[in-house]
This record gives structure tokens, C-alpha cells and sequence, in this order.
């Protein structure tokens, strides 16, 4: 999941691999579309003139493709761009490999602003990857349908939707973290097949009331807006831009909290510009920056609030000060197809 659903591959990337062997300008890929698009238009330029550092542009694909690219590169001993935006899946696994180039800590001092958790090291203590941004899903509803907002997770169990939530498919949609917050003992309970087993048995009970398990997210959104459906899981930003545009629609953080996806800049080992890649990295955590982000792109700031000057309206539209829930990713790449075959059975049973 990323906060711009739109990914798209450029021509440009198989030109990307002979990327420049000077600082004088590096390569940043990201998601495609109207991300990429307002990154190289409203926040890239800043950098350059600060550095004199060019930024080359490009989008990459889809998060398992662009991670194949970047394994068949690094064994080429290229790469693919200097630097990359990945979600935390592609950070794992791409580490646990080795394809990260190591980073150092001392030449990015404004990791100090970050919130705890948004640095990544290996095994040996190396940095490796510094957070770049991160978004929410939250418990949704459509006013007219259900006019008393939400307060906890365990309203998709106690309350009547008529038959009317949507829920994702996805088995790391963040649904089984809330669930064993709610009703288990936490992330522990996901830690054995037979705690994940009781999980899954406990979103089972929701069936009754599930109009529709999606993947396609437009089409939760465009039936959650009509009154087709009256509440479920989507994405924090795009519930309140679809509030402000005056849709019958709101997100809520529930007690135990709203789930957390995040995305780290990192840069393929076999990059030349690690130097320069380092001084953007430390200006794109810059609080000022991040406020930028929230402000250009609606994405949620992974800079302490206090550092930042966001309004509190603002702020409240891209993220919140209370408890998140954060996707177990090792788990869930750990358990694999097992635990995603174990979700989908639920569904279909």
C-alpha cells in the first residue's frame, strides 16, 4: 500500500542504470503519477538550490518489480538510482539480502528530529535506511449511513452495519494488528500460527456483516462516498480530501489506534553519490520539508510534531499524536503464502 495508488514505469528507468559518478546531480526514484510529479515540481528544486545538486527524476514500478530490478542490478554491480523510496517490505527483504549501501549517521544529523523508529540498521549497527513518510488507515464511515463515529476496532464486531462494510482482501491490511490489539494480547498472539489462526477465526465473525472484501481501492472509495457501503478500512488522507470535497464520508482513529504504513530512503549499494544521497536524505527529514510533504502530497510527517509548523488543522488531516498500529511486516513475510492462503480461505469459506 502507498499513499499514491498510481505507480508507473518511465522509459527512463533502463537509461537510469548508468546513473551519474559525479555529485553534480543523483537520481531519486518513487512512486509514479502525481507523487513523482509533485515531488520534482514542489519539493526537488528547494534541494538543488541549497546544494547545487541536480535531481534526476524517475518513477519506479510496482514494489516487487522494482525490487527484482534492484536485485538483478546489484548483481550486476550497478544501480538503478541513487537513491529510492520503498515501503518497509521492500526494505526488509532488501536488506536481508544486502542491497542496501551503508549510510553515515553523522553527515544526516536531522534524523534527530524524527519520531522514534524511523532508522534502520542492520545486524552490525550500519544505517541503512532513514523514514521518508508514512500514511494511515482508519476506521471509515459514511455519515449518512452511520452518523455516531466509531470509538474502538471492536465497533466492526459490536455494532450493526446492515450488511454494508468493506473490508481489503489484503492479509496485511493492518486488520489482523488491529484485531489482536483489540481482542488478544497484541502483537505476541501474531507471533505463532496458532495465535494468527485465532485472529483470523475473530475477523471471521465479520462476514455477516461484509458487503465487500476489495482490492480495488476506487471502488470502496466511489461506494463508501454513495451509501453502498456504511464504513470499513481506507486510507486517512483520502477519506478527509473526500470530506472536504463535501462527500458524506469520515475517518477515525479508533482508541487503540490508527494503522501505520511507512516508507524509508535508502540507497542501492552500488551507488557512486552516497555522499550526496546523504545530504538529500538529511534535507528530506528537515521538519520543514516534511511539513512541505504533508502539506503538497497529504502524506503524514515522520518528523516530530513539535519541530514542525503545521497547523493543528493540518495536522489532523495527514496524522495524529495518539497510538498507531504498525503492520508486523516481518510476520507477514515470514508466514508468507501461508498466512495470506489461511485469509483468503476465511473469505471464501
Amino acid at each position: 500500500m502507498q499513499p499514491v495508488k498510481t505507480l508507473a514505469v518511465t522509459v527512463g528507468l533502463v537509461a537510469a542504470l548508468a546513473t551519474s559518478t559525479t555529485a553534480e546531480e543523483i537520481t531519486v526514484s518513487s512512486w509514479g503519477g502525481f507523487f513523482e510529479e509533485t515531488l520534482k515540481t514542489a519539493i526537488y528544486p528547494g534541494f538543488t538550490e541549497e546544494t547545487g545538486i541536480e535531481v534526476r527524476s524517475i518513477a519506479q514500478p510496482a514494489d516487487q518489480a522494482w525490487l527484482t530490478q534492484l536485485t538483478n542490478a546489484a548483481r550486476a554491480k550497478k544501480a538503478p538510482a541513487d537513491l529510492s523510496l520503498v515501503a518497509d517490505e521492500v526494505f526488509i527483504r532488501g536488506q536481508s539480502i544486502g542491497l542496501w549501501a551503508n549510510l553515515n549517521a553523522e553527515d544526516i544529523p536531522n534524523t534527530a528530529t524524527l519520531m522514534d523508529g524511523f532508522t534502520k540498521q542492520n545486524e552490525s549497527g550500519d544505517l541503512n535506511a532513514v523514514g521518508a513518510l508514512t500514511w494511515f488507515t482508519t476506521f471509515v464511515t459514511n455519515t449518512d449511513a452511520s452518523p455516531d463515529a466509531p470509538t474502538s476496532w471492536s465497533d466492526l464486531w459490536t455494532r450493526d452495519w446492515s450488511g454494508k462494510l468493506g473490508l481489503t482482501s489484503n492479509s496485511n491490511s493492518g486488520l489482523i494488528e488491529a484485531t489482536a490489539l483489540t481482542f488478544f494480547d497484541g502483537y505476541e498472539t501474531m507471533e505463532t500460527r496458532e495465535g494468527l489462526e485465532k485472529i483470523i477465526a475473530k475477523i471471521a465473525e465479520l462476514k455477516p456483516q461484509v458487503q465487500l472484501w476489495y482490492r480495488d481501492e476506487g471502488q470502496f472509495q466511489q461506494s463508501l462516498e454513495a451509501g453502498e457501503l456504511a464504513g470499513g478500512l481506507y486510507y486517512h488522507d483520502v477519506t478527509i480530501l473526500s470530506a472536504a470535497d463535501g462527500r458524506p464520508v469520515a475517518s477515525t482513529f479508533p482508541q487503540e489506534g490508527g494503522i501505520l504504513g511507512d516508507a524509508y530512503w535508502i540507497v542501492p549499494r552500488d551507488s557512486k553519490n552516497v555522499d550526496a544521497a546523504e545530504k538529500f536524505i538529511n534535507y528530506m527529514i528537515r521538519p520543514d520539508i516534511q511539513a512541505k510533504l504533508a502539506r503538497n502530497l497529504g502524506v503524514a510527517p515522520v518528523a516530530k510534531r513539535d519541530t514542525m509548523d503545521l497547523s493543528d488543522e493540518e495536522f489532523a488531516a495527514v496524522s495524529t499524536t495518539g497510538t498507531a498500529i504498525r503492520t508486523q511486516t516481518e510476520i507477514h513475510l515470514r508466514e508468507g503464502d501461508w498466512l495470506s492462503d489461511k485469509y483468503l480461505e476465511m473469505i471464501s469459506r
